[in-house]
């Protein structure tokens, strides 16, 4: 670790410890807050126990500044520092995790920095997953951001506009397979709008490419809704053209259908369900290649403090079942969280993106959560 990142660490530390002392000097506008977590994990793959243990914290700073009633100027900065060994080896980074200023009105709202931009119903087998690589399976729900301009603006019919342009963004996002090529802007937009029992969506994004080798341009072109008939359903469905004849596939397709309801059980079981297929091929409606992965999740919560949960997924061409269970305490300040997983080792995994949570083998997790 370099001496610029052990000052900083500390001086993190000390700052995020005490944000009495900056309400005090700065005034009201400014806060100072944070979140601790510490894990073991025990998991055994390939017939070997491997066992590892991480602290992370997070400190976050926020300023607001009110122009008139209606106009409100704020920021915020994260940082995500952390530490995790194995045992054999350690691994420890710090980094900018978000940094945003933000501008809104009564209708409208830009976003410009380090940002997350997420959208669409679904919750585990994103289609929509563009420019984010959240897990399902993280406790803390973390993903890297993206460095860009977001705009939305509210009508008054409730249909919402977005607008956003991302640039200097040079590591792989989603499901993309290749980065964005460097110092060349990539541009996109979604109109969202209420139709009948529920909303739905259109988005349009396009970048250009760097293979390493060569560079061509990516088009994406998406449709999703939701909506209520007494139980939830929705959809998302994106079609991905790429304008070159060297990759293997030229067009990808993948769509999403799920639903959603609470049983009166007890004290609620809610239980969802989503499919999700994937399409390759060389022609725009074509298939030479696919593959289907079907996902369920159940919450139940045994009381005011205790919450279970059960996920799992099934991958139809692979044969191979996903098992993740969940209990989980929270507090005002503190959460615990333990997790029990079975994945197989043969698998290609279900969130190839993800770094938050193990992709194979089985065993157990427990976290430890302080929020101030």
């Amino acid at each position: 670790m370099t001496r610029k990142n052990k000052i900083l660490i500390w001086v993190i530390i000390i700052f995020g410890l005490n944000p009495g002392f900056i309400s005090i000097t700065m005034g009201q506008d400014l806060n100072f807050h944070g979140q601790i977590s510490v894990w073991g994990t025990a998991l055994k793959l390939e017939n070997n126990w491997n066992n590892s243990t991480g602290i992370r914290y997070i400190p976050q700073l926020n300023y607001s500044y009110s122009i008139n009633e209606d106009n409100l100027l704020n920021g915020e900065v994260l940082l995500n520092s952390y530490y995790n060994s194995d045992f054999k080896s350690d691994n420890y980074n710090v980094k900018l995790y978000r940094a945003i200023i933000r501008y809104t009105t009564t209708q409208s709202e830009i976003q410009i920095g380090l940002q997350k931009i997420n959208f669409g119903p679904a919750q585990l087998l994103r289609t929509l997953m563009w420019f984010d690589s959240v897990d399902p399976r993280d406790p803390l729900k973390l993903t890297d951001g993206v460095y860009g301009i977001r705009y939305k603006y509210s009508f008054m019919n409730n249909s919402i506009a977005w607008l956003w342009g991302l640039y200097n963004n040079d590591k792989t996002k989603g499901y993309e397979l290749f980065p964005t090529a460097q110092k060349i802007p990539e541009f996109g937009g979604r109109y969202q709008l209420q139709i009948p029992l529920g909303e739905g969506g259109v988005t349009l994004h396009t970048r250009e490419v760097n293979t390493g080798l060569f560079n061509y341009r990516e088009n994406r072109y998406a449709l999703d809704g939701r909506w209520d008939i007494g139980i939830g359903v929705w959809f998302e469905s994106a079609l991905q053209q790429s304008q070159t004849t060297v990759i293997p596939f030229q067009w990808n397709k993948m769509i999403t259908v799920g639903g959603d309801y609470t049983f009166d059980v007890g004290n609620g079981i809610y239980f969802l369900a989503e499919h999700l297929t994937s399409l390759a091929s060389n022609k725009m409606w074509g298939n030479n290649s696919d593959r289907k992965i079907t996902a369920i999740m159940a919450t139940y919560p045994v009381s005011v403090l205790d919450n279970i949960a059960v996920q799992e997924y099934y991958d139809w061409e692979e044969k191979n079942i996903y098992q993740y269970y969940q209990w989980q305490r929270t507090y005002d300040n503190w959460i615990i969280n333990l997790g029990l997983l079975h994945y197989p080792e043969n698998g290609r995994g279900i969130f190839e993106g993800s770094s938050s949570a193990p992709s194979a083998g089985y065993g157990a997790q427990l976290m430890l959560v302080y929020n101030y």
